[in-house]
């Protein structure tokens, strides 16, 4: 198949980026579908089912998948350290995102006009510092942590 020669011609870090870019999308519809459960059948309010769809549920099965899949092969250290290190750079990848977003649309034209692609923007910027800080903070190779 065209897409898997195509898939396996790329380097060991373009893989992880694109494998890491589907888990994304994974933790996106447990984000989401975790938020609707939440909040028409179990009765959460909107900013509560919210916090623990992102930060519990959606968090939680990206760094698991990650975890398994993404950087199986850089795996060392405590679990506890590596979970606690993913969610630190998820909060700053997010701050980052959202900031990227106000940034834009409260300085410039254009995206005052297509906050959207501000929107655009901002996920480009948090998914880049997501990576960066899930490749080399968060699961660094077992010989590199102290």
């Amino acid at each position: 198949m065209l897409l898997k020669r195509v898939y396996e011609a790329r380097s060991e870090g373009q893989r992880q980026f694109v494998k890491f870019g589907l888990v994304g999308g994974v933790g996106f519809v447990v984000d989401a579908g975790t938020f609707f459960l939440l909040t028409h059948y179990l009765g959460f309010g909107l900013v509560t089912a919210r916090v623990m769809s992102s930060l519990v549920f959606g968090m939680t099965a990206t760094w698991l998948l990650n975890r398994y899949l993404t950087f199986a092969n850089q795996r060392g250290g405590s679990i506890l350290g590596q979970y606690l290190r993913f969610a630190t750079a998820n909060i700053i990848g997010n701050l980052l995102n959202i900031g990227t977003h106000a940034l834009l649309v409260e300085n410039l034209a254009f995206f005052h006009r297509s906050p959207l692609l501000g929107i655009v923007a901002g996920t480009f910027v948090g998914l880049v510092f997501n990576f960066t800080g899930s490749k080399y903070f968060v699961f660094r190779p077992a010989n590199s942590q102290s």
